[in-house]
């Protein structure tokens, strides 16, 4: 079976989070490294890796630093695991829970790392997923046609986490908008169904949710258009990505 490596994003100053999370881990017998996030706050404007304008643009908001710590902590976890011999990386925030049976479904799932580059433990937005593969603990491996966002907890392999460095710098969109955009690094992804990991909700968030949007007008006249394209297209590459997953399960039989 494929070997992993897991890691836990954590700000230095959160020590509830931090002790919240090694009880949940070990709980659920799973080895893991804390990562000292980048707090957003200490950054300084103008970033060499922030494109200001096009988030604007795509985005509709104020720049908000908490986002872009949370993005900076993420390309710093991927560039950590690059450095080791593992295949692949649990990367995880710290303020999460799991599925009674999390480890297990992860093993099973890593069993079938050939059909994925990153694999999506939980979401926010559920959406519509069609299942590619299903688990000996009846949970599915699937493609989900709508936007899944939350970085709560993913699942990537050696090229995903190259690519990923490559193409998500400089930061334009938050990270979870930012990856669920796959088809801009040239990864396969998918998600599991039932989510086996989810937010949450003894913590606030660490972000700034109150980064205001910029006006109505102002602001949809530029997100609009984006997110009529990328949700055209997110359905268009997944619909192909689903049928690539279909025929790969077929000659495998």
């Amino acid at each position: 079976m494929s070997n992993y490596i897991a890691y836990v994003i954590n700000l230095d100053y959160a020590k509830d989070r931090r002790k919240y999370m090694q009880e949940q881990l070990e709980k659920a017998d799973i080895s893991f490294e804390f990562v000292d996030g980048v707090i957003g706050k200490n950054l300084k404007l103008p970033h060499p890796d922030y494109d200001k304008r096009k988030y604007r643009l795509a985005h509709g908001k104020r720049t908000s630093m908490g986002e872009l710590g949370c993005y900076f902590s993420h390309i710093k976890v991927l560039k950590l695991f690059l450095k080791t011999d593992k295949d692949h990386a649990l990367i995880m925030e710290d303020d999460i829970e799991f599925a009674d049976n999390f480890k297990q479904i992860l093993e099973e799932a890593l069993a079938y790392d050939n059909h994925f580059d990153f694999l999506k433990l939980c979401d926010i937005h559920r959406g519509k997923k069609l299942p590619v593969l299903t688990l000996p603990s009846k949970y599915q491996l699937s493609v989900n046609f709508v936007r899944q966002t939350g970085a709560g907890g993913y699942l990537v392999n050696r090229k995903a986490a190259e690519m990923m460095i490559e193409k998500l710098l400089p930061m334009w969109l938050p990270y979870d908008h930012a990856f669920d955009r796959e088809w801009g690094f040239d990864v396969v992804t998918l998600s599991i169904n039932p989510n086996i990991i989810f937010q949450s909700q003894l913590f606030e968030t660490q972000i700034d949710v109150k980064s205001k949007k910029y006006p109505f007008l102002r602001r949809y006249s530029t997100v609009f258009p984006y997110r009529l394209y990328n949700e055209t297209f997110r359905l268009l590459f997944r619909s192909k990505a689903y049928l690539h997953q279909y025929f790969l399960k077929q000659n495998k039989q």
